[in-house]
């Protein structure tokens, strides 16, 4: 990689990663203004380094005594996206748009239209990172922050809404209103076609469980039909949900049959090859750092023992099954 291809696309990373971490944040007043500067920088510098990795132009033509400028956000938009109705590019431009209308936009929420805005820029930009460049972003963030933190009373956050009309003055209602509009319109277009990329509808539905394991994040489509929306799974912390390594299934198992029925590594080989449980998640996990070794669900030493405990001989039976097929 050339060395300012390098040094654009680490600042890009950089500005998206401090975007996902104030849009995320809702104790902080100014994150709408302040997550879509830097939203639109990070696309600007991720567009100017995939121009100058390609050995493509990233200035305009010096001016005598003057400063060298580069391109700015429209024109990198035009060099990549050279379609008009890309939904990536148009929503790069709504983005941009809020920005330079910014001085209406001292407001302390995020309408609802606006977040699935931003919700499919961060997916956007993250897809484009991957494709251009290879390289993900979990890498360096936690998945859980790509999906955007979004206000839980929606109701009250609503334009029309007493105590938001009489905090925002009517110049910027009127504004926000008429964005809305333009961007359901958009949006409307492109669900028509089944394509997301331009908008994420975001509802939060929230249960409280008995079972904290059991619990996890949905962002679901909410009116809008299921086939048009996405789902963003947040990954829960595999050193929670599958505890055990190999050593700690061989362990518990036995402690659990108190002796009567024992088994070892073979067993755990005979079992992973016939039920194919390295490729089962609720069972197994492998992280991709070299060197780490499998783990496994207590779900997974649970159903051992459901089987053992309706057939002694199951294990018997595995081996004996390994080995024929083998």
């Amino acid at each position: 990689m050339r060395r300012l291809t390098k040094n654009l696309l680490e600042s890009s990373i950089d500005a998206f990663i401090l975007s996902l971490g104030i849009i995320n944040n809702p104790s902080v007043t100014y994150r709408l203004e302040s997550f879509i500067f830097l939203f639109c920088n990070a696309w600007e510098l991720i567009m100017k380094a995939k121009l100058h990795q390609e050995r493509k132009k990233i200035f305009y033509r010096k001016e005598r005594n003057k400063p060298r400028k580069s391109l700015s956000l429209d024109d990198c938009l035009d060099k990549i996206f050279t379609s008009e109705n890309d939904p990536i590019k148009r929503n790069i431009v709504k983005v941009s748009e809020l920005r330079n209308n910014a001085m209406h936009l001292v407001i302390p929420f995020v309408p609802p239209d606006i977040m699935g805005l931003f919700q499919a820029g961060v997916l956007n930009y993250i897809q484009k990172l991957q494709e251009w460049f290879n390289i993900s972003l979990s890498d360096r963030i936690t998945p859980g922050m790509m999906a955007l933190t979004y206000d839980l009373d929606p109701k009250e956050l609503s334009l029309i809404y007493a105590k938001i009309s009489k905090k925002l003055p009517s110049e910027t209602i009127k504004w926000i209103k008429e964005f809305q509009e333009d961007i359901n319109k958009i949006k409307t277009e492109f669900i028509k076609e089944k394509v997301n990329q331009f908008h994420i509808p975001i509802t939060f539905n929230l249960a409280f469980v008995r079972n904290p394991n059991k619990a996890d994040i949905v962002l679901s489509s909410g009116a809008i039909a299921p086939e048009h929306g996405i789902i963003i799974k947040v990954p829960k912390d595999p050193d929670t949900t599958h505890p055990n390594r190999q050593k700690e299934v061989i362990e518990k198992f036995n402690q659990r049959l108190k002796g009567k029925i024992k088994i070892n590594q073979y067993d755990c080989l005979v079992i992973r090859r016939l039920y194919n449980v390295d490729e089962r998640s609720e069972w197994f996990y492998k992280s991709k750092i070299v060197g780490r070794s499998p783990q496994y669900s207590n779900d997974f030493i649970d159903w051992l023992v459901k089987k053992t405990m309706n057939d002694p001989k199951y294990f018997k039976k595995a081996r004996k099954k390994y080995m024929r097929e083998n």
